[in-house]
């Protein structure tokens, strides 16, 4: 069952989540997502995120292979992830 849209507000100001959490996030995707045939992971960061961390882990998966695509959006970062 869903949460009321403000529950859900509340409990994404008090999360006090940083990118390590969400390294370890995309790096679980990457692997799901291949192992179904996948070539790519759409994802979406919270605008709380620092910009230089962000940078950090595009930087990282570059050396890695991957192709990453970033866009700003009013509320949120896409950060999206190929492979192929």
């Amino acid at each position: 069952m869903f949460i009321h849209a403000l529950e859900a507000k509340k409990m994404a100001a008090n999360s006090n989540l940083d990118i390590e959490l969400y390294k370890t996030r995309l790096a679980q995707l990457i692997i799901e997502n291949a192992n179904q045939g996948n070539t790519a992971v759409f994802t979406v960061l919270p605008k709380h995120l620092a910009l230089e961390d962000i940078r950090a882990l595009s930087a990282e998966l570059t050396q890695l292979g991957y192709h990453i695509k970033f866009e700003v959006d009013e509320f949120f970062y896409t950060f999206n992830v190929f492979w192929n």
